[in-house]
């Protein structure tokens, strides 16, 4: 005898069961086949690897480096990498900017006056393109270098012969008027690096 139709709200008892348990099984399929999607694993039994709690170990792959699809970046050692010398345009020499003007002008003079002293490695570098700039305005001689190595000269006389000197001195020469040469010891006291600086 064909029953008659009926909403799922008044399915007998036996039906409702039978959907229950479908139900059940149905999520509990899906839960396994993401489980084996997530994991990756699908081949290697799922209902064991839930059972029992053992770890996998990694393995090592025995492919070689050029059969493998990425290749590792050489990475440069920091310590023998050479660095760019950015916004390291001059030496300040340990000093602030007025100190270390004075220092330079000093012992710019003491060169031009002297002819050689002997200074720190790191001072004479500093100071050799101040002393050919010197030269330079003295072999340009208008009045407007003379001003400008009377501000940066401290002594008016030497300004003076300096305008009268370089210009027969050097004239062959376009540029490169001293000379800077390391000496043999270090300085007692902090054993810093010495050398002197001259005129050629």
């Amino acid at each position: 005898m064909e029953m008659p139709y009926q909403s799922l709200g008044t399915a007998p008892s036996t039906t409702r069961r039978r959907n229950g348990v479908l139900a059940i099984c149905a999520t509990a399929t899906i839960a396994l086949v993401a489980g084996a999607f997530y994991l990756g694993h699908s081949d290697e039994g799922l209902g064991m690897r839930f059972m029992s709690p053992t770890v996998k170990t990694p393995t090592m792959s025995v492919m070689s480096p050029s059969m493998s699809i990425m290749k590792p970046v050489d990475m440069m050692d920091t310590a023998s990498s050479v660095n760019m010398r950015h916004k390291k345009g001059f030496k300040k020499l340990g000093r602030p900017a007025d100190q270390r003007k004075a220092l330079i002008r000093g012992l710019v003079t003491e060169v031009l006056r002297h002819g050689r002293i002997t200074t720190t490695t790191t001072r004479a570098k500093a100071i050799r393109r101040y002393v050919d700039k010197m030269i330079g305005l003295a072999k340009r001689g208008d009045l407007h270098a003379r001003r400008q190595a009377y501000g940066f000269i401290y002594d008016k006389q030497l300004v003076k012969n300096l305008f009268i000197e370089a210009p027969k001195r050097y004239a062959d020469r376009p540029g490169g008027y001293t000379r800077v040469k390391k000496e043999l010891l270090p300085r007692r006291g902090d054993n810093a690096e010495l050398s002197y600086i001259e005129l050629v």
